[in-house]
């Protein structure tokens, strides 16, 4: 196993540009898409015509109270142009004691958009409402906020467990996302070279030497695993102490898991490999069925997001969703081994039989 491991050393050592190019998408991918993601969502607000400045500025001091939208003040012909061109979801006009809010389509941003201003605007109208009727307006504006700082009655919202809710970090599931469907082509790329060298002859000769037929296989499949693990451990150790990620306190349990998703992947590019006969067919084939994978998982999009029963049973088959859940439970939830062994378990099973299949299938293949 020792001389096939190194000779594949030696190949990587002289040509390293697939393995630094993925690791370097894997990056690039999860700034471009990850940085932002929890990030408050912009709106353009422009006053309408004939309501005066001062009470725009007022209403977008109030707006801007909450934590889900930041209302930025904007040029009105500039708002109107990103909301047609779909640079911004939505844009909002606001008058004296009304609003009106610009869209082109209705999506759960413009919802989200519309439930945080009308909130605004009916507490206070009715406040305003109110103030007719109190001489010290500026008495009772005080003496409401001092209520509302103390109210009689408090709402907490906790788990079924009586533990404090986690906010959800949506940019550690697509560095999670990212890193584990790049690593996908780097190591089914280096299991293809079986394939090329069963179809060059090398093979055949290989197996003349004394190295045994199952030695060459392992030189393969361990140094295949071993180049997937290692280039995400460089991911995540890049993420966690150059950019300040929280991947949680048991980094290396998420190894454990990277470790035990290179080798599914693997198995994975055993199974692929042994349904086509060369490595230009499956040069054609693995680049168009890998990205399935995450779409189908909703590995790109927030928990609960597809819903359709049909979908959710096809991504049980993807071992990308199984080692997401894990790690997505170790790094948010400080999850235990206790909480992840199904999708451990999983995960294992998916390798387990992929390895068989592929290995039967590549043994009964005559190139």
């Amino acid at each position: 196993m020792n001389p096939i491991f190194m000779a594949q050393w030696m190949k990587e050592k002289r040509s390293p540009i697939m393995i630094l190019a993925f690791c370097g998408l894997s990056i690039l991918a999860t700034l471009l898409f990850g940085t932002g993601s929890d990030s408050k969502m912009q709106i353009g607000v422009f006053p309408a015509e004939g309501a005066g400045d001062t009470a725009a500025e007022e209403w977008l001091d109030l707006l801007n109270k909450g934590d889900a939208v930041e209302f930025v003040m904007q040029d009105e012909l500039q708002a109107h142009s990103e909301v047609r061109e779909g640079r911004a979801d939505a844009a909002l006009q606001l008058m004296e004691n009304d609003y009106r809010i610009i869209a082109a389509i209705d999506n759960p941003n413009v919802q989200l958009v519309e439930q945080q201003v009308h909130t605004v605007f009916v507490e206070e109208l009715q406040l305003r409402a109110a103030e007719a009727y109190k001489k010290d307006t500026s008495a009772f504006r005080t003496e409401v906020e001092t209520y509302l700082k103390h109210p009689p009655i408090t709402v907490q919202s906790q788990t079924t467990e009586g533990s404090q809710l986690i906010k959800y970090n949506m940019s550690l599931q697509l560095l999670f996302t990212f890193t584990l469907f790049l690593v996908m082509f780097t190591i089914g790329f280096k299991i293809n070279s079986i394939t090329m060298e069963k179809v060059s002859g090398i093979w055949s000769r290989v197996i003349l030497s004394p190295v045994r037929k199952s030695e060459m296989y392992m030189g393969h499949l361990m140094y295949s695993a071993m180049i997937g693990f290692a280039q995400i451990a460089a991911v995540f150790l890049l993420f966690r102490y150059a950019f300040g990620f929280n991947l949680g306190d048991q980094f290396g349990m998420l190894l454990l898991i990277a470790a035990m998703y290179s080798m599914t992947i693997v198995a994975l590019s055993m199974l692929l490999t042994g349904m086509v006969r060369t490595p230009e067919q499956f040069n054609a084939v693995f680049p168009s069925v890998i990205p399935i994978m995450p779409l189908l998982s909703g590995a790109y999009m927030p928990p609960g997001t597809i819903t359709n029963e049909f979908l959710l049973t096809i991504s049980e088959l993807f071992p990308l969703k199984h080692a997401l859940d894990a790690m997505i439970d170790i790094a948010i939830y400080n999850a235990g081994w206790p909480d992840v062994f199904l999708s451990v378990a999983k995960l294992c099973m998916i390798g387990v039989i992929c390895m068989g299949i592929g290995i039967n299938l590549m043994e009964r293949r005559r190139v």
